[in-house]
Formats: C-alpha cells, sequence, structure tokens
C-alpha cells in the first residue's frame, strides 16, 4: 500500500470512528408516528400535487433525496427517501435544517411523472413493499404498495397486515392519486388495462382494457381524473365472423366511471355511468360470453369490449353505416369529413384539451390534411362525434416543429402558440385559425437545450451540467424588438440559474411559494470534494428577480475566480474550495500542522481566505451554501461517505512527494461533525470493537425483522424473475472505497500512538 492510500484509511477510519461514538452517545430511537408539533389545516388549500414537493397550507412536504427500491424500508430506520415537512417560514428564510420526518417509509416508485399527492389530512403515496418473496427468502421490493398517512404523521401504516390499499408487481407503474367528487381513486396500469382504486370502499373499477393506444394523462395537471386514449372498431364482436374497421376512435374516461351489469334471458351487457349520468351501454350475446374462455357473464371485464369512456372523436367514414353496429356509431356517419374515415394519434393531454394527429384512410385525402396537428377542448357541449372533426382547432400544418418536445399555450381568445427549437434557435410560432404560423425568435445558441415548462412570463428550459442538468430561463412575453441579440437587456436573453445541477433522471425541480418567495427545490447531482458521488439529496435555492440572479452568480464568480489565481497550487486551491463550500474549517484544521504537509505559506494564504469570509470583508456572506443548500437531513452512512470525500482533496500530495517524506501513516487525523480530534491508534481500536458489536447487533436485527416481517408469495407469477442475479441489499457506499487497513498497519499505529498524541495540536 502506498502512503497516500495509507493517509486515506487512517483518514476514513477516524471518520466512522467518531460516527460510531456519537450513535453510542446519543442512542437509537425509532420514529413510530408521533404526532408532529405544530398544527396543520386540512382544509387549506393544495399545490403542486404530484412530484416530490407538495405544498398544503403552511407546509412544504417533500421526499427527502432520490434512494432506491432496494434499500431498507423499514418503518422508523428510514431517513433518506422518507416524507419530510417544512414550513414555509423556515423555507423562505432558509432555515433548512429545521425540516422534520413525517413518514419514515421510502417514498421511492419508477413513476416520476406521479409522487406524493395531499387531499385533505392523508398523503397518498407508493412504497417498496417490505415483505419477502417465499421462493428465495429476499424482499420483494421490486413490488409496490400504494398507502396514505396522516400529515402530521399520527395515523401512518407500518410494516404488517393489511397496512397498504393495493400491491403491484413493477416498481414503475403508472399511477395517479386523483379526486373527484369528494372521493379519492387511484388510476393505475396493470397488465395493459387501466383501473381505478376507491379508496373509501376499496372497490377496483377495470376502466379500459384493450385501448389500441397508450393512456395518455394530464401533463400539466396530475389531479386531473381524466384520461385520453384511442380505440380500435370491430364489428359484430360477439359473432364467430367478426370484422375490425379501418378507421378509429378517441375516448376520455374518467376515475369515477362505473360499470352495471345488465342481462337478459339472450343478452348479456353493462351500463357505463360517471355518477349518475350514463354515458354508454353495451350488450352482447350470451351464448359468446359464456362459451368463450374465461368467459363470465357476471364480470363485465370478461365480455369482449371493455370500455368505460365516452366517446370523443369518431373516425367512422360516410361510406360506413350508422346501423352496422350500435355499439360504436352514435352520431351520422353521413356527415363524416371523409368517406373511409380516420385513424388518430396522440400527442398529448394538456391545456385542458388534447393535442393529435390524424389521417385519412383514403389515398384521395392531400398530405397536407394528414399532417395537421390538431386540438379538441375537454369543454364540449352538444357535441357530434363525427361532425367534430371539422370543428376542432388547427393547431400546426404539420409536427416538424410543433412535435410533443414543443410547449404549447392556449390564450384566453384560443388562440394557439408554440415554442420549439430549430437547430440552435428558441423559437415562437402563433398560429392563426387555419394552422398557419408566425414566427419570432427568442434566443438563439442554445446547446442541446430541452423545453421544460412556462409560468408565468417564463419559459424554462435546461441542458446539462456537470452530472445532471441545469435550469435555464427567458422571459418569453415580450415582443419581437425585445430579442434583438444587439439590444436584447437581460430581461430578454437566456439566463441560467447559479448552483444547480439536479438529478435528470428523477423528478424535475419544484417551484414552491414560501410566503412571497419562490425557492426552487431539486435533487442536488453534484459530487463532493475528490469524490466522483452524488448522493442526490434536496437542495433549495431561492429563485429571485434577473437582477437578483446576476448578482448571485457575480458573487460566485467572484470567489471561484479568487481561487482560480492560485493556478500554480493545486493544494490551496482545494482547501480554498473547501472552505467556500461548507463554511467549515474542521478538515483543514485537523491536518495543517502535521509536518510538512501544509507549508506556512499556504496555511498563511488559507487564513487570510478565511478572514474575507467575516463580517466587513470581500466575500461576507458569500459561501456557496447561502445560494444553495441542504434541505432535510443525511443518514449518518452518507455524511461519512462525504467526510471522506473531501478528505482525498485535501491530502491530494503526490505519490512522490509523500514517499520522499516519508509522511506516517498515523499522523493524520480528521476533524469531523461535532469537530472532535481523533488519533490514529485510538481510532483503529475503536472501529475494531465497533465492528464486532455492529455485527452482533445486525445479526439479532436479522433474526427480529425476519419474525416480523410475512411472506408474500410469488410462485405463481410466472412472468417476473426478480431475483435470479440480483446481489443483497447494501448500504450506499463511497464510489471508491478506502483500502483496508492491514494489521501490520494497525499495530505499528497503535505503537506510535503516544508520540502522535504528543505532535497534534489540540482543536481550540
Amino acid at each position: 500500500m502506498n502512503k497516500s492510500k495509507k493517509i486515506i484509511s487512517i483518514v476514513a477510519a477516524a471518520t466512522l470512528a467518531f460516527s460510531t461514538l456519537a450513535l453510542a452517545g446519543c442512542g437509537a430511537k425509532k420514529y413510530a408516528g408521533e404526532n408532529l408539533e405544530g398544527a396543520y389545516d386540512a382544509a387549506a388549500a393544495v399545490s403542486s400535487n404530484g412530484g416530490f414537493a407538495v405544498e398544503k397550507g403552511d407546509y412544504v412536504y417533500f421526499i427527502n433525496g432520490a434512494e432506491s427500491n432496494t434499500a431498507d424500508n423499514t418503518y422508523g430506520d428510514v431517513v433518506k427517501g422518507a416524507l419530510m415537512r417544512i414550513s414555509k417560514t423556515e423555507l423562505a428564510e432558509a432555515k433548512y435544517d429545521a425540516a422534520k420526518i413525517v413518514v419514515p417509509s421510502l417514498f421511492v416508485a419508477g413513476d416520476y411523472t406521479a409522487g406524493l399527492f395531499i387531499y385533505g389530512e392523508y398523503v397518498y403515496y407508493a412504497t417498496p413493499t417490505t415483505d419477502k418473496d417465499t421462493k428465495t427468502g429476499e424482499v420483494a421490493n421490486s413490488y409496490i404498495d400504494f398507502k396514505r398517512s396522516k400529515l402530521d404523521g399520527s395515523e401512518a401504516p407500518m410494516n404488517g397486515k393489511n397496512d397498504y390499499f393495493f400491491r403491484l408487481a413493477t416498481n414503475t407503474a403508472k399511477y395517479r392519486f386523483v379526486e373527484e367528487g369528494g372521493v379519492v381513486y387511484c388510476m393505475y396500469e396493470e397488465d395493459s388495462a387501466l383501473k381505478s382504486y376507491n379508496v373509501e370502499t376499496g372497490a377496483t373499477t377495470v376502466l379500459v382494457s384493450g385501448a389500441k393506444s397508450s393512456f395518455f394523462y394530464d401533463t400539466k395537471d396530475v389531479t386531473n381524473p381524466n384520461v385520453y386514449y384511442t380505440m380500435g372498431v370491430t364489428y359484430d364482436l360477439d359473432e364467430e365472423a367478426s370484422t375490425t374497421a379501418k378507421y378509429d376512435q378517441i375516448y376520455c374516461v374518467n376515475a369515477a366511471s362505473t360499470a352495471t351489469v345488465t342481462t337478459t334471458d339472450d343478452t348479456v351487457g353493462y351500463t357505463v355511468k360517471n355518477g349518475d349520468t350514463e354515458i354508454a351501454s353495451y350488450a352482447f350475446k350470451k351464448s359468446f360470453v359464456e362459451e368463450a374462455e374465461g368467459g363470465n357473464v357476471k364480470d363485465y371485464t370478461t365480455y369482449p369490449y371493455v370500455n368505460l369512456g365516452s366517446l370523443v372523436l369518431d373516425g367512422v367514414g360516410s361510406a360506413e353505416s350508422p346501423s352496422a353496429d350500435g355499439r360504436f356509431n352514435k352520431d351520422d356517419a353521413t356527415k363524416s369529413g371523409d368517406i373511409e374515415g380516420y385513424n388518430y394519434t396522440i400527442q398529448s393531454y394538456q391545456n385542458n384539451g388534447l393535442y393529435f394527429t390524424r389521417k385519412a384512410i383514403t389515398t384521395t385525402a392531400s398530405e397536407t390534411e394528414n399532417t395537421k396537428l390538431y386540438y379538441v377542448s375537454d369543454e364540449r357541449t352538444e357535441w357530434n362525434t363525427v361532425t367534430g372533426n371539422s370543428e376542432v382547432d388547427v393547431v400546426a400544418l404539420d409536427t416538424t416543429y410543433a412535435s410533443a418536445s414543443a410547449l404549447y399555450e392556449v390564450a384566453e381568445d384560443g388562440t394557439h402558440s408554440y415554442y420549439y427549437v430549430d437547430g440552435s434557435i428558441l423559437k415562437k410560432a402563433t398560429a392563426n385559425e387555419k394552422g398557419v404560423a408566425t414566427t419570432m425568435n427568442l434566443a438563439y445558441e442554445l446547446s442541446s437545450a430541452t423545453l421544460w415548462k412556462t409560468e408565468g412570463d417564463y419559459l424554462y428550459y435546461y441542458s446539462g451540467a456537470s452530472n445532471g442538468n441545469n435550469i435555464t430561463r427567458i422571459n418569453c412575453k415580450g415582443t419581437q424588438d425585445k430579442y434583438n441579440p444587439l439590444l436584447a437587456t437581460e430581461e430578454y436573453k437566456p439566463l441560467t440559474l447559479p448552483l444547480v445541477d439536479w438529478k435528470s433522471d428523477w423528478y424535475k425541480p419544484e417551484f414552491v411559494n414560501a410566503n412571497g418567495t419562490t425557492v426552487v427545490l431539486y435533487a442536488n447531482a453534484q459530487s463532493y470534494g475528490a469524490g466522483s458521488t452524488a448522493y442526490n439529496y434536496v437542495y433549495a435555492t431561492k429563485l429571485g428577480t434577473t437582477a437578483e440572479i446576476i448578482a448571485m452568480q457575480d458573487a460566485i464568480d467572484e470567489v471561484n475566480e479568487f481561487i482560480d489565481s492560485y493556478t500554480d497550487n493545486s493544494q490551496l486551491q482545494a482547501v480554498m474550495d473547501y472552505y467556500f463550500k461548507t463554511g467549515k474549517t474542521a478538515a483543514f484544521d485537523a491536518v495543517k500542522d502535521v509536518e510538512d504537509l501544509y507549508t506556512d505559506y499556504q496555511k498563511d494564504e488559507f487564513d487570510k481566505f478565511v478572514a474575507m469570509f467575516v463580517e466587513g470583508g470581500q466575500f461576507a456572506g458569500k459561501f456557496e451554501m447561502a445560494h444553495a443548500a441542504l434541505v432535510g437531513r443525511m443518514t449518518k452512512t452518507d455524511e461519512e461517505a462525504i467526510a471522506v470525500d473531501w478528505a482525498n482533496s485535501l491530502l491530494s500530495e503526490k505519490e512522490e512527494e509523500a514517499t520522499k517524506k516519508g509522511l506516517p501513516t498515523w499522523a493524520i487525523v480528521l476533524i469531523v461533525v461535532g469537530g472532535v480530534l481523533v488519533v490514529a491508534g485510538a481510532t483503529v481500536a475503536i472501529v475494531i470493537g465497533a465492528k464486532k458489536k455492529a455485527a452482533k447487533a445486525k445479526k439479532e436485527a436479522d433474526i427480529v425483522n425476519a419474525y416480523q416481517r410475512k411472506k408474500i408469495d410469488t410462485t405463481d407469477d410466472k412472468t417476473i424473475d426478480v431475483y435470479a442475479d440480483e446481489e443483497p441489499a447494501t448500504e450506499e457506499t463511497v464510489e471508491e472505497p478506502v483500502e483496508e487497513i492491514a494489521e501490520e498497519e494497525v499495530e505499528e499505529a497503535v505503537e506510535t500512538q503516544e508520540e502522535a498524541v504528543e505532535e497534534t495540536p489540540s482543536e481550540e
């Protein structure tokens, strides 16, 4: 083992030893659903439902970082990935450490377009199952349970019997918790069907099975209980010889829709209602259902057509007879705009309506007609599903730029506009009633930009940052002259938020209103020190005016330019960077007096740098964490790993220098959280003892957990083999773990312990 690696080994041991002592002193207390201090108003308004952060009254509830579904989900032990809350006052005043855990379970599900939902006094969510697979004995954490908990933590489902609404076999299932008529439903997809679970009655309703397209949820309002999709048309479904039509149809279904089975001597069928309103009815030959494989006359989900939606647009052509099959053609097909009919392709559901393209089946239709992008509003009155094809809005003549990656808006007067990137230019197109667009350029020289959303006067987009994505905004409400690249003011130029680097494969950042201050919350993808690991906890930065954002960036640039001026002294730059990012000197103080590690010049320059941050100094109030900082709580394991990452950056002597100077491995000590000085020899002894105690405690805990957790039987689940090659879940570790300390090094450290104590300076 070389000298540099020995240094890091001792540093890691010191870090772990301190953590063991600290935990033993505090004692382990499991959070078990106690009432959180501070009242909450069950009737208070909720905003930004879905995602990882939701506002409810005076509080913001958020998921405490991006955690894996394979992490330990024992109730009460979860920190990372748990639900936390912070008051809006504390958030506005940057008192981020005031956040408290509400539900100590993993809020981990693979649908990052869903998240957590709050209705009344409950939070609704999905969490990995804690039961075990009876075949493997491993926790079946690819399954997810859907649950709810009280907002003050006083009523939460813990691991045990009947502690969830329902369970799905895949962590990536699409879902939404929505509210309709005062009742909360969970809409979800399973086995290619769209289903709805009533949390009050416990009833599950199959809304749609056998859809032709995917299901399209509202992308701007995830609490919308309506979903769009297309269905194929097959005549004579209950005959041996059925006919599949060339055209298809668009439907919209509501979470509260129900089906009531009706039977006669010869037929079976069902009536579809949304509340008290009947919206459709279907009938089939009873003998056909009885003879079909799996057919059950009492169960409409076994009938040949399962659809509880309302017909929105009918692609039937005038060549079809409306009497061909009463199940499908409710309006007069002779009034259709095309002889053979249409096929529809849904693009998105947003702005209170559906964006789609349609292609005429007939070959006589013009190519221009086939490429148009259309929009149909949710607000349809006296709507004819056939003639409605000629009444929908034309948004664009084609989808070259009006694509799925564009951002769309509908003005109060019904005018459609959309934003898109053409090459490296950000453009806005405004369409007339025929879909002919007038365009204007907003920004130039964009690089791999993904448009995100419009909010207020601004358009937001992102591109790649150091590890994840950044956030850039531009005022998009100006006239063309505002965007002249030679004359544009800062307000009408792209402006990137300082420091933001968010995890690209988790939830997108959230904008929350903290008593009038807009705060951006995001999963931080940055790494620490010399490490390459990102721990992905939630960070906050304030979204101010254009002038305030520029001032923030200038402050950061000023400090970084000063650090960069020491171009020939990378070790000094490293310790300055450490102080700028953390506001602490603990790790440096622990090693600065070790012989030959830092020169007198480096010590003096660093002292001057620190003095520049005190009140009245050049950099006063300009710490990086003053602009973007952790909200919530880290696990002890991650705190320790980050300490090692910083140690790596501060102890980065060149290999040849370390060897030449003969730096002793025992001489390096590290001050970790709390500022305790740990001597290497004592550290090693503590670590060895701690490891033995930890192993014994883990064995006992495993026995208890195995008894308490019930089993889950996946024997009949033939489609999933989740655990065949899966390694056992482990605690998240540093990407480049330190090397284990050899026994002879331990002996050497113990032998030289007294000398180390004499030579090591005490902390002031």
